[in-house]
């Protein structure tokens, strides 16, 4: 009887940490749904300050989008590991 209280203090908090891990891959879903609408606006305006002729204007987008890619680039990656951890967490 006493094992069966501590089996389930830990299924418990097992569980519970698995349902923070699953909250957190969502909260990254949608941090990347985000960043993807920026780069688009990002890359929408790069190219239209190439095919006007804005040189300055091009060279900051461009800047702009490689951080921004980057960024997207370490999301995916923790998201990755995100969801690793929770398929562990599972098994």
């Amino acid at each position: 009887m006493r094992y069966a209280k501590w089996f389930g203090l830990l299924a418990l908090a097992a569980g519970i940490a698995s349902a923070q891990d699953w909250r957190d891959i969502r909260h990254d879903d949608a941090r990347i749904g985000r960043m993807q609408a920026d780069i688009a606006r990002d890359r929408a305006r790069l190219n239209e300050d190439i095919r006007c002729g804005r040189q300055a204007a091009a060279a900051r987008d461009a800047a702009d989008l490689a951080r921004d890619q980057r960024a997207l680039d370490a999301q995916y990656r923790d998201l990755r590991h995100d969801y690793r951890g929770a398929s562990r967490d599972w098994r």
